[in-house]
């Protein structure tokens, strides 16, 4: 990032680095899909910003396989090993803190896909027995919402909520969760 970004980062003094050093509480890990990175075949963009930056290609398919299935969302496969890579990451590149997986959530049409996708993502918080330090897990979301790509027409609450009249109604995957809460955590 320092090599790419170059003079545009901020520039902190020796002692604001000391300062901020083991200074945070927790990570949060927001994790709803996966993409396969790739060598970009392009030339470098003069637009300066955040995917320009980047400077990698990023697909959902390769050779025409699909990483996963997809959701509704078109940018949302469901690729439930990306959420076990992405904390063993943070784990073994940052001293293994406290992390939680502070977003993770499908839209789906047919709410049995959503739960599917559910119970895939938390199964992957078997991470926790190699050892990483997960103390949470937030599923997005509870309700129904504006999106901020989508506006009000992304579904991903697990309670559906009617627009017009904001009357609420919980979805067979807000049930699913009740039901796996009550089970001592296990996940089927």
């Amino acid at each position: 990032m320092q090599e790419i970004v170059g003079e545009r980062l901020p520039k902190f003094t020796e002692e604001e680095v000391e300062f901020v050093k083991g200074s945070m509480d927790c990570i949060g890990v927001n994790q709803y899909t996966s993409y396969y990175m790739y060598e970009p075949t392009w030339a470098k963009s003069k637009d300066l910003g955040y995917q320009a930056d980047w400077n990698v290609g990023f697909a959902f398919e390769k050779n025409g396989v699909p990483i996963g299935p997809r959701a509704n969302s078109g940018w949302l496969y469901m690729v439930p090993f990306g959420a076990y890579i992405a904390v063993t990451y943070v784990k073994e590149h940052y001293g293994n803190p406290y992390v939680f997986l502070s977003e993770n959530g499908a839209e789906s049409l047919r709410d049995y896909i959503r739960i599917n996708y559910y119970r895939d993502y938390l199964i992957q918080l078997k991470v926790i027995d190699d050892g990483a330090n997960v103390h949470g897990y937030f599923a997005w979301s509870l309700l129904d919402n504006f999106e901020w790509l989508s506006g009000y027409t992304a579904r991903f609450g697990i309670t559906y909520v009617d627009f017009n009249t904001l009357e609420r109604r919980p979805k067979l995957s807000a049930y699913w969760f009740k039901q796996m809460l009550r089970r001592d955590r296990k996940i089927n």
